[in-house]
This record gives C-alpha cells, sequence and structure tokens, in this order.
C-alpha cells in the first residue's frame, strides 16, 4: 500500500501553467535543495549509486535557475523604477531620454534571461522525473521481495481433510469460470464470470463500498476513459506504455485504476487546508495491458486485462501523510478481518519497492 496524502505542490516543481501535459515528478525541487543528503540516503538505500552525481548537478542547476531569476526580478524592479523616473521627469519637463532608452532595453534582457531560465527548468525537470520517492525511515533494506519482512499475521489458515482447490479448479469444476471460451472471443488473460461467482462478485464490490463508506470515504464511480494530460499528470507515461489501453484515434486512454480519476477530481482547484484530509473511494473496473506479464501468475485469472475494484484514495497534507497511510493500512486489515480471510502484513524492502512508493 502506498501512501496517497500529497498536494499539488509535492507532486509537480513548477506550477505556473505552462506544459500541463508534463509527466509529474516524485520530488520537489525544495526537497533536494534543503536536504541534499536525505535524497542521497535515500538513494544509496536503494541501490542506486548511480544516481548521487545526480544531485549535485541538480543542486548547481538550481543554484543557477536562482540566480537567473533574480536578475529578472532586479530588472523588472529597475523597470518600475524608471518608468515612475521618466513620470517624474515629463511632470518636471525635464529630459529623459537616456531613462527611455534604457528602459526600451530592459524587454529584450528579460526575454534573453527568460530563455535561459526556461532551459535550467528544462534540466532539473528531466533530472526530477529520474529520481525515486524517498524512502520512509522504516523501509527494510534488501534486494528483492525475499528480503521482505514480515510486520505481523491474522487468523490461522484452515486445514481440510480433503484435497483443497485453488480458485480456478474450484470454479472451472462449478461451472462458474470461462476462460477458454473468453480467449476465443478476446484473447488471453480474459474470463467469463458466471451465475453465483457474478454474485459474489457483486457482493464483495457492495460489501467494500458499505465498509468504506462506513469509514468516511465519500463513493465514487468515476470515468473509465481519461485523457492523456490528465493520465500524464497522475503517473510517468513513459512508465506505464505497457500497462494502458489508448483509443486510437481519440485523446481517450482507458483507466488502469480508480486512482487516477479521483486525483483528477481537483485538477487545477485550490484546496483549503482546513478541508483536509479529503477520504475518496473509487469503484471501477481497471484495464491493463499487463505485456510485461508473461509468464507470470499465469494460472487463473490474476493478472487479467480486466478486472473491478475498490479503491480508497487520500488527499492530505505531508504532515499527515504517514499518520493516514497507516489508517488506510488498518482499514484493509479490518476489512479482511470482517471476512474471517486470514492475512498478513508485510513491509517491502528498498529492492522491490518501485521508483513512486516511499513504503508498501
Amino acid at each position: 500500500m502506498k501512501s496517497l496524502g500529497t498536494t499539488k505542490e509535492d507532486i509537480g516543481f513548477f506550477t505556473d501553467g505552462e506544459n500541463l501535459e508534463r509527466e509529474p515528478v516524485l520530488l520537489d525541487i525544495k526537497v533536494v535543495r534543503e536536504n541534499p543528503e536525505v535524497v542521497r540516503e535515500s538513494l544509496r538505500k536503494r541501490g542506486l549509486p548511480d544516481k548521487l552525481d545526480q544531485v549535485d548537478h541538480l543542486l548547481k542547476l538550481d543554484t543557477e535557475w536562482r540566480r537567473l531569476q533574480a536578475e529578472v526580478d532586479l530588472l523588472r524592479k529597475r523597470r518600475n523604477e524608471i518608468t515612475a523616473a521618466i513620470a517624474e521627469a515629463r511632470k518636471k519637463k525635464q529630459e529623459a531620454t537616456a531613462l527611455m532608452k534604457e528602459a526600451a532595453a530592459v524587454p529584450e534582457k528579460v526575454k534573453g534571461l527568460e530563455a535561459r531560465i526556461n532551459e535550467e527548468k528544462e534540466k532539473i525537470q528531466n533530472i526530477l522525473l529520474n529520481l525515486p520517492n524517498l524512502i520512509h525511515d522504516s523501509v527494510p533494506f534488501g534486494k528483492d521481495e525475499d528480503d521482505n519482512v514480515e510486520v505481523r499475521k491474522w487468523g490461522a489458515i484452515p486445514k481440510f481433510d480433503f484435497k483443497t482447490l485453488d480458485h480456478i479448479d474450484l470454479g472451472l469444476k462449478r461451472g462458474l469460470i470461462d476462460i477458454e471460451k473468453a480467449g476465443r472471443v478476446a484473447g488471453a488473460r480474459f474470463y467469463y464470470l458466471k451465475e453465483d461467482l457474478v454474485r459474489l462478485n457483486h457482493a464483495l464490490i457492495q460489501y467494500g463500498l458499505d465498509f468504506v463508506a462506513k469509514k468516511d470515504f465519500r463513493l465514487y464511480q468515476p470515468p473509465y476513459f481519461l485523457h492523456r494530460d490528465i493520465i500524464a499528470g497522475a503517473v510517468a507515461l513513459t512508465d506505464f506504455e505497457d500497462v494502458i489501453y489508448k483509443i486510437e484515434g481519440e485523446d481517450l486512454y482507458l483507466i488502469p485504476t480508480a486512482e487516477h480519476a479521483l486525483l483528477a477530481l481537483h485538477n487545477d482547484d485550490i484546496i483549503n487546508q482546513t478541508s483536509l484530509p479529503l477520504r475518496y473511494a473509487g469503484v471501477s473496473p481497471c484495464f491493463r495491458k499487463e505485456a510485461g506479464a508473461h509468464g507470470r501468475d499465469t494460472k487463473g485469472i490474476f493478472r487479467v486485462h480486466q478486472f473491478e475494484k475498490v479503491e480508497m484514495f487520500l488527499f492530505s497534507t505531508p504532515e499527515d501523510s504517514w499518520k493516514l497511510h497507516e489508517e488506510l493500512l488498518r482499514n484493509v486489515e479490518e476489512f479482511f478481518q470482517s471476512l474471517k480471510l486470514p492475512h498478513r502484513v508485510v513491509n517491502v524492502c528498498t529492492g522491490d519497492l518501485g521508483t513512486v512508493a516511499a513504503k508498501k
């Protein structure tokens, strides 16, 4: 589970409105500027020492960007002073030719500096795009999923005096799942649910919605399609090309998860901090290519191209983010316990974490 308690300022570097289709960055430049050693240590824990030089380069670019911005600010201040001086000279019927000449040169100087500022911004943005999120202190160090740490267990796995069947064998035996016919009409990784399994699926969805509603989450059924700029504001499209379906000839993508549409609810909105946290729950089908999943979980209806999901989503301040992350985790545990399903909580190690999450 990843923390989604972020504000717009936390997931974007420049927020002045230009290039809204830009992929989101995970780190604010202020974080790197004010806590460079924290960023470096996080990279070391992730096993990414090759990115340490990028932090140093980023700091140099940031220094140059701020220097250029200060020059522009001084020029604009000087322009205002000149404008006032010209007005005063004219009022007193004094010569103002030199002042007018100086004023005329300011816009061109500003234009040149702003071009350089944009170049530095582009370089900074490109580096930030390649830096992963900061790892939480509680994340265990490790290479892969074998190093994940079990935090706790709940419930005992029942033992039976007969041979048990997995979900697919049981579903096929009962005539509740049909993969063969789904494969004929749609291809691999699709399925038909039938009869009581359809009822069970919808009952679980409704149960999940009722459960999160009691936790003060507002329920949403989002659009199943999103524009490119909205998707790009939620994920790095270059990393999701093997996941997301695009509608040919349309500026639309099928949603791989409800969270992107829930995030877009407040696209370009200004949220009053006193209204936070905002608790939303989305229910939707999810569509995924799973292009990189060949040979993995091929039996049954795992890693399929289409499935339904109820998802919790939070908008919060950074200060409350981790507290609310634990709230989400408690909700998930309570949900499984309410169904009397044995489960375990695992703290995912640094090597298995991925670049986006600070903790799972």
